[in-house]
């Protein structure tokens, strides 16, 4: 592998200013799931790594009366484990349980996750659907917050500039009345990356009228997207497996698939019509369970 120098500052702005002084010889680094294996193919040749691990500030998750924080170097693990979590967000705790191995999400951070901009991102889609907020920071301490569908620009890329990390991942709790959930399709039964990802989230009035949804996809574009056509469609029509089919329908024409390694354009255009209606019933589920 590659030499470099490693730090483990403890502060976010200790690390900032490292990052600074180093300019593009330095990365700052999490888990390091991404990373390290980048540096160990010889696609990063950093001179120092700066893990963010020891930062305290970086780690945790706080509840708020409409909101819930998650601090960027919090394990995916850790994230899995809340109660606040599966409680308020079935649909990123389905990413979660379905996301690598243990021992990888016990390393992997959510922070980690999102700047990595993969479009097969697993937390990527469910935390779409809940309107998603990054907050970074500078190394002057600025913060600026975007949302998270603003946050991706392009395979890999994001709006994270070179002095710059993500300190906070700021979820607003679903309506009362929401049911969510998330499935991947994979070539492998465990342990592996998606090949279409589809979260969904509707929220049902008393008379089961679908008064908003959230539908966002993976892997079927350059970044993580939702599909809006298609939630616009949904709204105030009345639930039903056909409206559901009718959904898939529109929403496979707003994806862009491409042919490559994890299957045909085709496909996966197939995949998301049929992982609409099979996601918004376990949304429906999940959502009559509760009331009952």
């Amino acid at each position: 592998m590659f030499k470099f120098k490693y730090v483990k500052p403890t502060s976010i702005e200790e690390a900032l200013t490292l990052k600074k002084v180093k300019g593009e010889k330095a990365v700052f680094v999490a888990g390091g799931t991404d990373i390290f294996l980048l540096i160990k193919k010889g696609v990063l040749k950093p001179e120092t790594v700066i893990s963010l691990r020891n930062i305290k500030e970086l780690s945790g998750i706080v509840e708020h009366k409409t909101t819930v924080v998650i601090k960027s170097a919090t394990t995916l693990r850790e994230i899995e484990k809340s109660i606040v979590i599966r409680k308020n967000f079935p649909a990123l705790y389905d990413a979660l349980i379905n996301m690598a191995s243990v021992q990888i999400r016990n390393v992997g951070t959510i922070g980690g996750n999102i700047c990595n901009a993969s479009p097969a991102a697993d937390t990527a889609s469910p935390l779409l659907i809940y309107d998603t907020k990054v907050k970074t920071v500078d190394s002057y301490l600025n913060e600026r917050s975007y949302k998270l569908k603003d946050f991706f620009t392009g395979v890999k890329k994001t709006r994270l500039k070179d002095d710059e990390i993500v300190s906070d991942i700021i979820i607003e709790k679903p309506h009362k009345n929401s049911g969510s959930a998330y499935y991947k399709f994979m070539k492998r039964k465990a342990m592996d990356l998606a090949n279409v990802g589809v979260a969904v989230r509707l929220d049902l009035s008393e008379n089961n009228i679908i008064t908003d949804s959230r539908i966002a996809l993976t892997t079927v574009a350059p970044t993580p997207i939702r599909v809006i056509k298609t939630e616009k469609f949904l709204k105030n029509k009345k639930f039903s497996e056909d409206i559901l089919l009718e959904a898939g329908d529109i929403a496979k024409n707003e994806c862009s698939p491409i042919d490559d390694i994890r299957g045909l354009a085709w496909h996966k255009k197939e995949i998301v019509r049929v992982y609409i209606k099979r996601v918004g019933l376990m949304c429906y589920k999940r959502l009559t369970n509760e009331k009952h």
